[in-house]
């Protein structure tokens, strides 16, 4: 009995946390797109995606 109570708490915290990372990737992905959209607009030069990833790479890199 004991142990189903601390697997359900445990299952619930997943559950809440998986959700909550969901909720922050999605905002970050549309904050992003519409930050390089009026970027775009405004004529301000935007790298392209493949040079925002290499970028992201190099510094995951430097980071490990």
């Amino acid at each position: 009995m004991k142990i189903q109570r601390v697997v359900e708490k445990i299952s619930s915290f997943l559950a809440q946390l998986s959700l909550a990372l969901m909720k922050a990737v999605l905002t970050s992905a549309i904050v992003g797109m519409v930050l390089v959209t009026v970027m775009h607009y405004m004529g301000v030069p935007v790298p392209s995606a493949v040079e925002l990833l290499r970028g992201v790479s190099r510094l995951a890199h430097v980071l490990s």
